[in-house]
């Protein structure tokens, strides 16, 4: 299988499914990680984008980073042009992208491309990043309490990031441990 994770900022694709990229790496699936901006408005771009290789690469992603304006990501079809195209080059089976109910006008605006590029792709899955949602219900959940200690250690490697409460390692094991519940 060939999959694509797509996030507006360096740390959103690891936060909201890093354990389930995981899953894939070690079930010999393809997968390449798209990232739209540095987020140098939380952090030197440098820095961010470093982070961002580094988790790829431990992870065993192939990363596509672009340069759009943090806070800014356009509504338009450059975005659209470009997922399309790395879309095609990898022959995607599968999309895991943020939702379209997030707070965040660069998840939004992402998650929004996101799905007219991916229009022709079999599967759409939308991830849960720690930003707030207005209503956010999942209808599919990925076992990944094996990768789970694994993300947690990937997440440290944003020390740029994890100063923020809704990013601490304990919120995302809180939000991990809710949803496992749900499964139930």
């Amino acid at each position: 299988m060939k999959v694509i994770a797509v996030g507006s900022h360096p740390d959103d694709i690891e936060y909201g499914c890093a354990g389930t990229m995981m899953k894939h790496v070690l079930k010999g699936d393809e997968v390449h990680f798209v990232i739209l901006c540095h987020g140098e408005k939380s952090g030197d771009p440098a820095v961010r984008e470093k982070e961002a290789r580094l988790s790829a690469e431990r992870i065993g992603a192939k990363l596509h980073m672009f340069e759009y304006p943090d806070t800014s990501i356009p509504q338009d079809h450059t975005i659209i042009d470009n997922l399309e195209r790395i879309i095609r080059e990898v022959g995607a089976d599968r999309i895991y992208t943020h939702s379209v109910k997030d707070t965040h006008q660069d998840h939004r605006n992402v998650a929004y491309a996101t799905l007219a590029a991916a229009r022709n792709v079999p599967e759409i899955m939308f991830y849960e990043s720690p930003s707030l949602y207005l209503d956010f219900n999942p209808n599919y959940y990925v076992d990944i309490s094996s990768q789970m200690e694994e993300k947690l250690r990937v997440l440290e490697m944003f020390a740029t990031q994890n100063g923020k409460d809704y990013m601490k390692i304990e919120a995302i094991k809180g939000l991990a441990q809710y949803r496992g519940l749900a499964t139930r």
